[in-house]
């Protein structure tokens, strides 16, 4: 008797096993391989993430902002990437294609003071004799700003990229704000800086505050 029980519940064991094997409705095997069977999303390649962050367009133009300042940005303007001991220190930077290799313009925004900063651009240049900083006020929206032209042999000393380079011209420009003053800084050889001059002060004329 025992052992016809048994073998009664061994055959109708194997029928569930076969019933659950075809997909039998409310069987839990077919629940959980359709489970496992869904699409895993696919990851970011790591490369793209990076892109997205850091890729700029080279050909730059139009209205940008930084730090609160917008400029419109002439055409042909490339934008480069910041190098990692820039960052935190310079907002952007540009290159000036059409002017030549050399040409660098650089935004920031810096403490300490207007006054002691252009000290500290005027000790960077070593100018022939004879010749003198030219600075004069110009208007910047509804501000008074310092540009400044500087020309000879520059040394940036232990700042960024640092070097000494002769016939050389930097026009920088100082726009009071709070809490930290705005700086442009535009440098490179005096030919080459020639060509970029008017565009320069075009981008500079061009700034508006931001409210």
């Amino acid at each position: 008797m025992r052992q016809a029980m048994i073998q009664q519940w061994q055959s109708s064991y194997s029928i569930v096993v076969i019933l659950c094997a075809v997909g039998f409705p409310g069987c839990g095997l077919n629940e959980y391989e359709s489970k496992t069977d869904l699409p895993i999303p696919e990851a970011e390649p790591l490369h793209s993430r990076g892109l997205k962050s850091d890729q700029l367009d080279q050909q730059t133009s139009g209205v940008k902002e930084f730090d609160g300042i917008q400029f419109q940005v002439p055409v042909g303007w490339e934008q480069a990437a910041l190098t990692p001991a820039q960052r935190g220190m310079i907002s952007a930077s540009f290159k000036i294609p059409q002017a030549g290799d050399g040409v660098k313009l650089t935004l920031s925004s810096v403490g300490g003071g207007i006054d002691a900063n252009i000290q500290r651009w005027k000790g960077q240049f070593h100018l022939p004799p004879g010749e003198a900083p030219l600075q004069e006020t110009i208007r910047v929206d509804h501000v008074d700003a310092i540009w400044l032209d500087l020309r000879g042999t520059f040394d940036s000393g232990p700042a960024i990229n640092s070097g000494v380079a002769s016939d050389m011209r930097m026009i920088g420009v100082a726009i009071p704000r709070s809490p930290r003053d705005f700086y442009l800084k535009l440098t490179g050889p005096r030919e080459q800086l020639l060509k970029a001059e008017e565009g320069f002060r075009e981008f500079v004329k061009s700034a508006r505050f931001v409210q």
